[in-house]
Order: structure tokens, then C-alpha cells, then sequence
């Protein structure tokens, strides 16, 4: 796989470490930090990265699963975070050609769509079932800005161990 932003060729993935980075990922949603707008989804970061950089490792089922996690966790309706984790997977697998060529920033300007259909459809969902709108809730979109700011940061920490060297050691066959 190419870096598109540094033109070099990366270093093949390592399986451990994308189920590893999932692993920290959701221990970090299952802090005990109380449900601030301000505190990204780092579960969903993770999940689109991998989805956009290595969609072969990393599927719409583990997302589905990995979304129940996180129901059960918040208590919310089983399969509302399971489904809107399954739709962005799939949705980042399908756009992963068009966003990799990109820069940072305008990755994240494309993925900003997809971090707000994550943080507002739970609100969205509790607002058609109890017909009740907690307008609150809708500061939601406050925490899809910040995981799209988060992305580039995301970027260069997810994809550090893929990269080649810089200075070329000619005694290294590749």
C-alpha cells in the first residue's frame, strides 16, 4: 500500500496490531466519563480507519459487534450503535478508494458526514421512537467535529508502524 501524502510504500499491516489498536479503542469508550458532547467516539475512529486503510481485516460484523459492545455498555436500545456501526463500516469500505488519495484535511472534511450519522442517530432514533426531542442531545455534532479534527491525528499514530524508513539502506533487499 501506498502513503499517498509521503509517497512511500508502506510496510504490510500487522493483524495484531489493528485488533490491538480496536482493542484500546474501546477501552477508551468504556471509561467511566459521564456523556460530555466534547468526548469523541474513539471506537468509531478506529473503526473507519481500519475500514478505509485495511478493509480486508477488518469487516462489517466485527463493526456490528463491536457497536453491541457499546449498547450494552450505555444501555441503549440493543443493535442502535450495532447498526450505525455497521452502516459507517460499510460505508468507509465503499468510499475507501475515493478518501485515500486525499490529504488529511480533506479526508477528514469527507468523513465528517459519517462521524455525524454515527452521533446523531441514536438522538434520532430516541426522538422517533419516545417522540420526545432532547435538543441537548443535539450537541452531538460537536463530538462528530471533534473526531473529524481527531482524524489526521489518528493517521499519523495508526499508520507509524507501516512506515518505511526514510534513509535507504542499500544492504536491505526492499
Amino acid at each position: 500500500m501506498i502513503d499517498y501524502q509521503s509517497g512511500y510504500i508502506l510496510r504490510p499491516v500487522n493483524q495484531v496490531f489493528i485488533y490491538f489498536s480496536l482493542f484500546c479503542a474501546l477501552m477508551l469508550n468504556l471509561l467511566p466519563i459521564d456523556n460530555y458532547s466534547w468526548v469523541p467516539d474513539w471506537l468509531i475512529i478506529c473503526i473507519v480507519f481500519w475500514n478505509i486503510h485495511q478493509h480486508r481485516h477488518v469487516s462489517v460484523i466485527l463493526a456490528f459487534g463491536l457497536g453491541l459492545l457499546m449498547d450494552v455498555h450505555n444501555s441503549e436500545l440493543l443493535g442502535l450503535h450495532g447498526f450505525s456501526y455497521s452502516l459507517v463500516a460499510y460505508l468507509a469500505i465503499s468510499w475507501h478508494r475515493r478518501i485515500l488519495p486525499l490529504g488529511l484535511l480533506t479526508q477528514a472534511l469527507h468523513l465528517l458526514p459519517l462521524f455525524l450519522m454515527v452521533s446523531l442517530f441514536p438522538v434520532l432514533t430516541h426522538w422517533i421512537l419516545s417522540g420526545e426531542m432532547y435538543w441537548s442531545a443535539l450537541s452531538a455534532a460537536l463530538q462528530a467535529l471533534i473526531e473529524a479534527l481527531l482524524w489526521p491525528l489518528a493517521t499519523v499514530i495508526l499508520l507509524a508502524p507501516q512506515r518505511r524508513p526514510i534513509h535507504v539502506d542499500h544492504n536491505r533487499p526492499i
